[in-house]
């Protein structure tokens, strides 16, 4: 059982997204609400790892400080896995380098990657089942200049090469449905044009911001900035483990003053979006 007064929420906590922006806060927090520290402390316990992934996100904590990295908690039916993203907006001058995280978690996650620091990123991330005895790849983030969004692409570094993985286009739920349908549709998954986005834009979810991904085998898409409400019903319609989904229920009012952000894989089979990866996100 997880030390939940080790993750209470404090005054001075920022209140930032997945990109690391800041928001409004929903609602203000009550005498026992928690960080989102508690729910990825919560997924170490679920899934039997805790003496492997604390080590290395403490690590993490050491290097980048609290409140500088994302975590993501990713679900494919089958097992749980992270991912962690680091951002600099200042790209050429950032002051947090793929070299300064391979510095920090060389005793708990060996690698052989170098650092590929000479490309203009802003985020960079590493993806993680929780078994895995080294690091075999990072992912970079660039800008995409020319998009009427805004866009970013990803490129995974394996130390022998660079390749392209993602892009992802930014779009405010409400100003630009319009663009949002056009993206989504202008796929080569999705057979057609089809009238009806629900099954992909889920009318239970108010996000403040859609993120339409293009990825090599399939496509995704993130809502953000949404309540914990709509984080539970995500969960549930991801098929998330019971146990997170029921720690959510059990400690929704201490989590009710954080926004957060959602994201699934899709297939189409047999006739309607399937997903194949969820991923929510909060801070470290």
């Amino acid at each position: 059982m997880i030390d939940l007064a080790a993750h209470r929420h404090r005054a001075t906590d920022p209140a930032r997204d997945f990109c690391l922006w800041p928001y409004e806060r929903p609602s203000p927090p009550g005498k026992d609400a928690l960080r989102t520290s508690a729910l990825l402390w919560h997924s170490f316990e679920v899934a039997g790892n805790s003496h492997r992934m604390i080590p290395l996100v403490e690590a993490i904590r050491a290097a980048f400080g609290r409140f500088a990295t994302v975590w993501g908690l990713k679900w494919d039916g089958r097992a749980l896995s992270w991912e962690f993203y680091f951002y600099d907006y200042r790209r050429e001058q950032r002051r947090r380098n793929v070299a300064d995280f391979l510095g920090a978690t060389a005793d708990v996650l060996p690698t052989s990657l170098g650092a590929p620091d000479h490309v203009p990123y802003f985020m960079f991330s590493v993806e993680m089942d929780g078994q895995a005895e080294s690091l075999d790849q990072i992912d970079l983030y660039i800008g995409n200049p020319g998009s009427t969004v805004s866009s970013g692409i990803c490129y995974g570094w394996t130390g022998q090469a660079m390749e392209l993985r993602n892009f992802y286009f930014f779009f405010d739920a409400v100003e630009e449905a319009g663009a949002i349908r056009a993206k989504l549709t202008e796929s080569a998954h999705m057979p057609g044009e089809p009238e009806d986005l629900t099954p992909w834009l889920w009318p239970q979810v108010q996000a403040q911001t859609i993120v339409v991904a293009n990825k090599r085998q399939r496509d995704g898409i993130y809502f953000s900035r949404i309540g914990v409400d709509d984080l539970m019903f995500c969960a549930d319609r991801l098929a998330y483990p019971e146990p997170i989904r029921a720690f959510l229920t059990r400690h929704r009012d201490a989590l009710a003053h954080h926004l957060y952000d959602v994201g699934w894989d899709w297939e189409w089979r047999d006739g309607a979006p399937v997903p194949v990866k969820g991923s929510f996100y909060g801070l470290l």
